[in-house]
Formats: structure tokens, sequence, C-alpha cells
């Protein structure tokens, strides 16, 4: 175990200057999927054309992930984040140039999709390795016995994204359909200005606590209920936003239009919650990697209770609010377990491509399941992710939590 050491202030800088970069990451998700609308209304691409567009690039961090995950714990963070940020600005380069060229008619049909494809493609390979690096950086720079802490930092980075996306593509809309990823692109010019001169200690962080048969990529049998977990949860919070829409219209009785301008208001709660929980409980360290865990499985099967019970817009808050708090609580834990036990890099690789498969499993069930069904399976979700206590409880005991 490496010993603790004193944290300076330029540490704790460094720390949030990585957040910044691993923000865009939800700054870019939920930006593009604010900016929709006005893309299937002139762009001449329907709105199935955009989701699969969406798709490609998000179902590549299943291979991307994890491949960046390994290479961070062997060679080093900054590679990984500098050319996640690459990837990120040459991606959304090529979108808004797209959209450009197709807003003065060079660009149409066959040739549109080919290029946003490309650029799809290029983000969904590079930018996988955003929140692995990240995160193996961060905790490189605090004490080792503070692994959530570090976690917490890069997990409330990306909830500012998420929270910051629609009111930024929302501004920038009334300027230019492709207004939103020009700013992207800017942002994520800052992003590498502000990473640029973080340091990045050491090369090989765990050696002395990973396993070493890593190396040969073996899997560390103490993962599998962290990764059962990782899919669990992911699944329940995809199935969640998916499920709102047809909820608030239909106990609510309300407009389709009035329904997506309140699941907006709920969902920016929802993030705010997280961001809250993340900075004052995570970074604090109230709660050592295990009560992270409990508490956010009960968090959010507390949460996907109300959505599944509730007929008023207050109870319905309330449970996408406890929900998203939950979730934000047991991702810093279980990542933090799964650092400790495969290293940093690939155990949060890990869990990123079981939170991308968790997300594509949901959008497989919103094909096969009525609308009606969503938050009763996004309950289900969580009630199998409790299940899994146990053996993480197990777990927990045995390495003396």
């Amino acid at each position: 175990m490496m010993p603790d050491v004193p944290r300076s202030s330029g540490q704790r800088l460094a720390v949030w200057r990585i957040s910044a970069a691993a923000a865009l990451l939800g700054l870019g998700q939920n930006g593009f999927l604010v900016a929709l609308p006005m893309l299937v209304a002139h762009s001449g691409l329907a709105l199935e054309e955009w989701a699969g567009l969406l798709l490609l690039g998000s179902m590549l961090f299943v291979v991307g992930s994890p491949f960046w995950g390994r290479f961070s714990d062997r060679h080093g963070s900054r590679p990984v984040v500098l050319q996640a940020l690459v990837g990120y600005i040459v991606s959304f380069t090529l979108v808004a140039s797209a959209l450009a060229a197709s807003m003065a008619g060079l660009l149409q049909g066959l040739t549109l999709i080919s290029v946003v494809a490309m650029a799809r493609v290029i983000y969904g390979l590079t930018v996988a390795g955003m929140v692995p690096g990240c995160q193996r950086w961060a905790v490189a720079l605090e004490p080792e016995n503070q692994r959530s802490r570090a976690l917490a930092a890069i997990s409330a980075g990306l909830s500012t994204g998420r929270l910051m996306g629609p009111l930024v593509a929302g501004a920038s809309l009334g300027l230019s359909f492709y207004a939103p990823f020009v700013i992207m692109v800017m942002a994520g010019v800052l992003a590498m200005l502000l990473v640029a001169g973080v340091a990045d200690p050491g090369r090989d962080l765990h050696a002395s606590s990973a396993p070493a048969t890593w190396r040969g990529r073996r899997l560390n049998r103490k993962l599998w209920p962290y990764i059962g977990l990782a899919l669990a949860v992911s699944m329940a919070l995809s199935l969640m936003q998916l499920g709102l829409p047809d909820a608030l219209q239909h106990r609510l009785a309300i407009t389709p239009d009035r329904a997506s301008h309140l699941m907006g208001i709920m969902l920016s709660l929802g993030a705010l919650g997280s961001l809250l929980v993340q900075l004052l409980a995570v970074r604090r360290r109230r709660l050592p990697w295990p009560g992270l865990v409990a508490g956010g499985i009960l968090a959010a099967l507390l949460g996907t209770l109300l959505l599944t019970l509730a007929h008023t817009a207050l109870w319905l808050a309330l449970g996408t609010i406890a929900t998203s708090i939950g979730i934000a609580l047991a991702v810093p834990g279980y990542n933090s377990r799964a650092g400790q036990l495969q290293g940093q890099g690939a155990g949060s690789g890990l869990m990123g491509m079981m939170h991308t498969l968790g997300y594509g499993m949901a959008t497989a069930i919103v094909a096969l399941a009525p609308a009606t069904s969503l938050l009763p399976l996004a309950l289900a979700a969580c009630g199998c992710g409790a299940l899994l206590g146990w053996p993480i409880a197990r777990d927990a005991r045995r390495a003396g939590e």
C-alpha cells in the first residue's frame, strides 16, 4: 500500500482541472440530445437516423472504455485523456462543419450521414477513454485511502456537464442549429489547456495492490457483483429517462410539450442533486465505499418505487431526484472497489463498458416493452442490484472495510 502524502492546494486544483475535462462528456451527451429537434427540422435527416448515429458513437464505448482503461494503467493517464480531448474536438468539428455545409446545400442525404457517422466513430473510439483516464489520473493525485474522493470529483464533473449541456445547447440554438457543436469544440480546446500542465504521477499506480494477472487480461472473480451492479444501475437510469415522458403525459394528463418541459426540469433537479451529493457527501468522505454502495442502492430503490407508484408531479420529481442521488452515490463506491481489485484504469474502463451495455439493453427493452412498463422495469433493475448487496457486503467484510 502506498503511504499517505500531504495533499497540497496544487493537487486539489489539479484534480478539479481534470474534473473539468470530464465535464465535456456530460456536456456533449446532453447537449446533443437537446439539439435533436432542431437537427431533425433543419438537416433533412429523420429522428431515427439521428438516433442511430448517436447510438453508433455510444456503443463503441463498449470496445473503447476497457482498452483505454488498460492502456492508462500501463502507460499513464495523460496520453489517454489528451487523445480523448483531441477525438472530442475532431468529432464535433466534423459535425459542426457537416451541418454548416448542409445548411449551405453542400451536403445532403447519404453524404451527410456518412460524415456524421465518421465523426461518431471517432468520438466513440477516442472519447471512451475520457472517464477511465480522468478517474485514474485523479486517483493518482490523491492519497490512496481517499480514492472515493478523487472519483467523486470526476463524477461531479460529469454531473456538471449534464446539467450545463441542455442550458448551453438551448441558449446557442437561437444563433444556429449547429452553434452548440461549435461551443463544444471551443470547450474541448479550453479543456486541453486546463489539463496540459497537470502532472501524471507514475505509470504503475497500483503495481503493489492490483493483481498482476490483469496484465494478462484475467478478470478478478471478486469483480462480478460490481459488474452486475454497474449493469443494473445504468439500465435503471436509462429506463427512468425513457419512461418519464409517457408517465408524465398520461398520469398527469398533460400535452407532450408540457411533459417535455416538465421532464427537463426534473432531470435538471436530479443532476443538481447528484452534484450536491458528490460534492458534500462523497468528496468529504462521509462514507466508505461500502456505505456509498449500500446507500446508493437503497436511494435508487426508493426513487424507482416512487416513480412506479406516483401520480402527481411532486412525487414523480422526488422519485427522479432520489434515483439520481442513489446512482450518484453508488457509482463512485463500486468504481473505487473495482480500482482496488483490478487497477484504477482497467477497473473504470470495465465499469464504463457495463454502463454502455446497460444503456444499450434499456434501449432494446424500449423496442419490446410498452412504455407504461418502463418505470416498473427500472424498479426491477434496482431490485436486481439490491440482490447483489449480499456478495458485496461479504467482500467488504473480507477487505476490512
